[in-house]
């Protein structure tokens, strides 16, 4: 199994790292997942079909506090646009970035209660120069989570671990 893609899940869209809670402008608050163990079904798609992985990760309440102030301050410097708001029961987060020659503008919808379960919907678009050319990449990723309990078992605060076994940080 290849977990190489979790990191680029992760980092999609500032990453799910927004998954976490803050502060933020007016008060608006990006849910927290609850500490502990949870499955994790992510399906990618980048114009060539859809990509499934199922893992497990372990979430940490300190790590997330931590994850989710370094992405804000990293967003505060890389984006034109980070917008936090509420539509019915889904926290949506629009933004535009520029990340090296990279640009990046997308839309994350996260609805659940983020102590049993979670669904996360990013829809971006990332353009700008690869080995000279001009390359544009429209990415969906949907992510839902379910709390598995509080114990991690083998596994550490922010650690991950696919079906076969194989561990990686994600956080």
């Amino acid at each position: 199994m290849r977990l190489a893609w979790v990191r680029l899940v992760f980092a999609s869209a500032g990453g799910l790292s927004v998954l976490c809670g803050a502060a933020v402008a007016d008060e608006v608050r990006l849910p927290e997942r609850k500490a502990g163990l949870w499955e994790l079904t992510t399906t990618m798609d980048e114009g060539l079909g859809p990509k499934d992985q199922t893992m497990q990760l372990c979430v940490d309440a300190d790590m997330e506090r931590a994850t989710v102030e370094a992405s804000l301050h990293e967003h505060d410097k890389q984006c034109s646009k980070y917008e936090i708001k509420k539509e019915g029961d889904k926290t949506i987060v629009d933004m535009s970035c520029q990340f090296a020659s990279r640009h990046v503008t997308s839309r994350t919808e996260m609805g659940g209660d983020f102590q049993s379960s979670l669904t996360v919907k990013i829809e971006s678009t990332t353009s700008g120069d690869q080995n000279g050319q001009t390359v544009a990449v429209k990415r969906t990723i949907t992510q839902n989570g379910k709390y598995l309990g509080a114990s991690c078992g083998d596994l550490t605060g922010g650690e991950a671990k696919g079906p076969d076994g194989t561990k990686v940080m994600v956080q």
